[in-house]
């Protein structure tokens, strides 16, 4: 892949991301304009069947990254220690009682749109010697297809 082509890449990212922040500002919604500007990226992907390699391999580079975006923070910790060691407890304790919540608020919306719109109801009880995460194709039974 040439880097050309990740630059556009980049600047498709980049470009999804302002008009968001633009859509947002303008209209006032209450959402983030970087939030925006991701449903767009899909949209645009699911208009066009999916993103394209170029894009993929472009998403993987940064992906593969990403720790660098956690630089600042360490810098901050380091910056505000004296905060961080008055204040400490308090951030710890909050950050690990929003991740409970979240996850559990996700989880709970998870089942009340599977339920909503999954259109199937309950699923009927698997049998005990089923494994739901066996991807065999003769039901579980061990051995090759």
């Amino acid at each position: 892949m040439t880097e050309f082509a990740m630059v556009g890449a980049l600047a498709m990212l980049v470009v999804c991301q302002l008009i968001g922040e633009i859509v947002v500002h303008g209209l006032h919604l209450p959402i983030p304009g970087p939030v925006l500007g991701l449903l767009l990226l899909v949209a645009w992907f699911a208009w066009r069947g999916g993103p394209t390699q170029t894009m993929g391999t472009t998403a993987d580079v940064i992906l593969s990254n990403l720790s660098l975006l956690f630089v600042p923070a360490a810098v901050g910790i380091v910056q505000h220690g004296q905060r961080f060691l008055t204040q400490g407890p308090a951030i710890v304790t909050a950050l690990f009682a929003s991740s409970i919540l979240t996850i559990a608020v996700t989880a709970y919306a998870f089942l009340w749109a599977d339920r909503r719109f999954g259109g199937k109801g309950a699923a009927p009880a698997a049998p005990a010697s089923h494994d739901p995460f066996d991807t065999d194709t003769n039901g579980g039974a061990g051995g090759a297809s």
